[in-house]
């Protein structure tokens, strides 16, 4: 089960054509001295593979240095990578399935260029079957949305699909598909979706509603939030809001294991207590990187970041994102609770989520009350509607074009600026990915999924336009099915 941002590193490909003269191994040559480089956590190695591997011409206008810092950005990913098996390979380009340390799967492509040195052009990796899929079609000429979507859902296979969007005071909202796959009860505008790690934002920026309050503060370290809480020493200065930019060095950790599970637990009872005894447990074990420095996407730092919150403010996590996130942005039908579930907050008559197997999708719900309450703050079980979700993303947008509300404009800011500003950078802020090539102008955004529901989000300040589109199934694309939806909008309007 995964809550994470999927990074894909897409360098400007060189354009090639096939070629016979160099035999298929060649490319398995270089990806396994690359994997080599980004292993060795030392960025010198992989500035080696870029002067003698690399094809200058692929990173044109920009140094050796930069492509390099480009590239480095996957050991964000949880390196030592496992090369796994080889999915296609051809004597211009080869995909291999990838395995980081924290047991996230993903997918490699590395593209060499026809010419007799045969160096590389591009490295491309995303999610399984990122790399392999066909890619999307162009849906820019769409004339409705509801025609938009039939032709996603129809050529990606997911059973639901929705979107909703602004670009202006307007919002407009369409639905296709089925709740549950071989069913007919449609999918309704009102439906809850499962949000993921969008949640991540939401919980950002109730900090930033605490922290404008005067209840907290960017700077508080881990040792004066939790004086008598037993962790490493390596810990103890790091700060609130590097838990929140993933500069905190905390492991990410494998929820789809029962014993972890009751091991991260304990024997606590009720959602703080339970957080609390997370913390702990979290931060007496070796941490992932430099704390404080080196960047890791963990779930784990935005639950020990809600758990300072909730125990300063001396309310749970839950009641204070209501108070301070939904409440005030009329998001009415936010709730902590799985759609599809019985007895839980997301109801039954809802969406069902969908895993791909080996026999294609089926229904699935994932709701271990164990896992909801650790997570609930970097995206377990968080559902609402698609217009709810927009208007989160408008509150953003407003904010984005200086215009911020519930909060001062200088605290504001600070949920939106990266951690790390360099060239070639992974731009994550708190909770925000400021995405500059993904399109010609910057986005700020981010995706969630647990493997059943897949969530983006997208705000485009410059265009005055935001908007959010969710799958009830998983991605098997890049971009995602509901990404496909996002940048046809944003396109149509440019």
């Amino acid at each position: 089960m995964r809550f994470s941002v999927v990074l894909l590193v897409a360098l400007a490909a060189v354009a090639s054509s096939s070629s016979q003269s160099k035999p298929q191994t060649l490319p398995k040559q270089r990806l396994t001295r690359f994997i080599e480089a980004i292993n060795s956590h030392q960025l010198s190695n992989v500035e080696a593979f870029v002067k003698t591997d690399f094809n200058p011409l692929a990173f044109k206008g920009r140094t050796v240095s930069q492509q390099a810092a480009r590239l480095f950005t996957l050991a964000d990913l949880g390196p030592p990578f496992s090369i796994g098996k080889t999915v296609q390979e051809s004597a211009n380009s080869i995909v291999v399935e990838i395995r980081s340390s924290r047991g996230e799967n993903w997918e490699m492509k590395m593209t060499l260029s026809p010419s007799k040195a045969h160096k590389v052009d591009s490295i491309r990796m995303g999610g399984p079957g990122s790399q392999t899929a066909s890619p999307p079609k162009n849906y820019t000429g769409w004339k409705s949305l509801k025609e938009l979507l039939t032709s996603i859902k129809s050529d990606t296979g997911v059973p639901a699909l929705g979107i909703a969007y602004s670009a202006g005071p307007a919002t407009h909202v369409e639905v296709v598909g089925v709740r549950e796959i071989h069913k007919t009860d449609p999918v309704q505008p009102t439906d809850r979706w499962l949000i993921g790690s969008i949640t991540k934002s939401m919980t950002a920026t109730m900090i930033a509603r605490l922290v404008d309050k005067g209840v907290l503060r960017w700077d508080t370290h881990l040792r004066d939030a939790f004086p008598k809480m037993p962790m490493r020493k390596e810990y103890e200065s790091v700060t609130l809001l590097q838990l929140l930019q993933h500069r905190a060095g905390v492991q990410q950790d494998k929820y789809v294991d029962p014993a972890f599970l009751d091991q991260a637990s304990g024997n606590a009872t009720g959602l703080v207590a339970v957080r609390d005894h997370y913390t702990q447990f979290t931060l007496e074990r070796e941490p992932v990187g430099k704390p404080g420095k080196d960047m890791a996407y963990s779930n784990a730092g935005y639950t020990i970041a809600a758990h300072i919150a909730e125990v300063k403010a001396g309310k749970p996590y839950e009641r204070l994102m209501k108070e301070l996130v939904f409440e005030p942005l009329g998001m009415k039908t936010a709730k902590m609770g799985v759609p599809g579930t019985p007895g839980n907050p997301g109801g039954m008559g809802q969406l069902n989520g969908h895993l791909m197997g080996a026999k294609g999708l089926t229904p699935h719900v994932i709701n271990e009350p164990k896992l909801n309450a650790i997570q609930e703050p970097a995206g377990a079980g968080v559902s609402m509607s698609l217009e709810d979700l927009l208007k989160f993303a408008r509150y953003h947008l407003a904010g984005l074009k200086g215009k911020a509300a519930l909060m001062s404009q200088k605290n504001f800011n600070i949920l939106h600026d990266p951690a790390d500003h360099r060239e070639g950078a992974y731009k994550y802020a708190c909770g925000w990915v400021v995405d500059t090539t993904t399109t010609k102008t910057s986005l700020h955004g981010h995706n969630g999924s647990d493997g059943t529901f897949w969530a983006e989000m997208a705000i485009w300040p410059d265009k005055n336009l935001a908007a959010v589109a969710i799958s009830n199934a998983a991605n098997q694309k890049t971009p995602s099915p509901p990404m496909q939806a996002i940048l046809a909008v944003y396109y149509r309007g440019n």
